[in-house]
């Protein structure tokens, strides 16, 4: 029976991430190669049919390069709030999270998929650690039809240069391919290890679109919120009392510390 369902939940997991736009980099290159090809070729032929008294005009993408990195509108107000005082102190755009960062990225993420945002999001993710199906238990209103809108990656961790590559691979995937998000505003990438400083080591354009870091160094730190101490209890009374304890960890949440303020979320969060 354990056989069976394990199986049974391994099935459906299998469809749920059939839904989600996830695409290694070699795949993602093809994608480029099959879109600028068509390009190039409608290109030629509308240059061979017009006359030269007709003015023609480019098709320009549905999310034209950002002229310069601006802050992204966050759906957390507290975390936008602390961005937006980042940026006005440093003027360097992404949100760059440390510590125990995965859950309030999937607290990030599904906000931004479903209503009111209904966004779509590109995902570099060099440490393979980011789980998509954690974001169906992180937001009620998530849908199996608004994964296809987070588009991952997983590329290998190599040198700066090739992990720069990457993720201007995936801009290019995003503006260029006729990918299922084409209808949803592309609020930018999140980039999660490599250790890259975007505003050093990637071109402007591709810097301005990433709009969020996960990595060993940032400038918000996310750890667990304060957990009440047991020390009343004895050892097996503690033992006997792992429930309660674990309730006590789920509902303290997750603070995010910065020298700009501090942000709560998950079940300790109160405004």
């Amino acid at each position: 029976m354990w056989a069976m369902q394990t199986a049974a939940a391994s099935s459906v997991g299998a469809r749920v991430l059939g839904e989600i736009e996830e695409a290694s980099l070699d795949e993602i290159l093809a994608s480029l190669r099959t879109g600028f090809a068509t390009a190039t070729a409608t290109a030629t032929a509308t240059a061979t049919e017009t006359t030269p008294s007709t003015t023609t005009t480019t098709n320009e993408p549905d999310n034209p390069p950002s002229p310069a990195a601006l802050p992204r509108t966050f759906p957390i107000p507290r975390l936008n709030d602390l961005a937006t005082r980042h940026f006005r102190a440093t003027q360097s755009a992404p949100l760059a999270v440390t510590g125990r960062h995965l859950p309030l990225l999937y607290t990030l993420l599904a906000a931004l998929l479903t209503p009111p945002h209904r966004s779509a999001v590109a995902l570099v993710d060099f440490t393979s650690r980011f789980d998509p199906l954690r974001l169906l238990t992180t937001h009620p209103a998530l849908t199996r039809a608004d994964l296809a809108h987070l588009h991952i990656t997983r590329p290998p961790r190599g040198t700066p240069a090739h992990m720069a590559h990457c993720i201007a691979a995936m801009e290019e995937y995003m503006l260029y391919t006729p990918h299922a998000s084409r209808t949803r505003p592309w609020w930018g990438t999140v980039v999660i290890g490599g250790g890259l400083n975007p505003a050093v080591e990637l071109p402007a354009s591709t810097a301005a679109r990433v709009a969020v870091t996960a990595d060993w160094k940032g400038w918000l730190r996310v750890d667990r919120g304060e957990v009440p101490a047991f020390w009343d209890l004895g050892v097996e009374e503690a033992l006997g009392d792992r429930e309660r304890r674990q309730r006590a960890v789920e509902e303290a949440g997750w603070v995010g510390v910065s020298a700009w303020g501090v942000v709560v979320f998950g079940e300790g969060a109160t405004g």
